[in-house]
């Protein structure tokens, strides 16, 4: 029997594999973290653009695509 965390990210993947559907979810205010990683390395720019400027893109995350100098 599969448990309801699998459930939810097969599902989470699913809709995902949509062009369009990464577009959306990416700029999604309510995107879950762990979802940011995949989002930001995608293929797409305007996926990872929009990723990039989610207002919920954790700071750890924000630090990592910030420029060091």
């Amino acid at each position: 029997m599969r448990r309801p965390e699998e459930d939810r990210a097969g599902a989470r993947r699913g809709p995902l594999s949509d062009e369009k559907a990464r577009r959306t979810a990416a700029g999604h205010p309510a995107l879950p973290a762990q979802a940011f990683a995949e989002l930001l390395g995608d293929g797409d720019w305007q996926v990872v653009e929009a990723a990039a400027a989610n207002p919920s893109l954790p700071a750890a995350v924000m630090a990592q695509l910030l420029p060091r100098t």
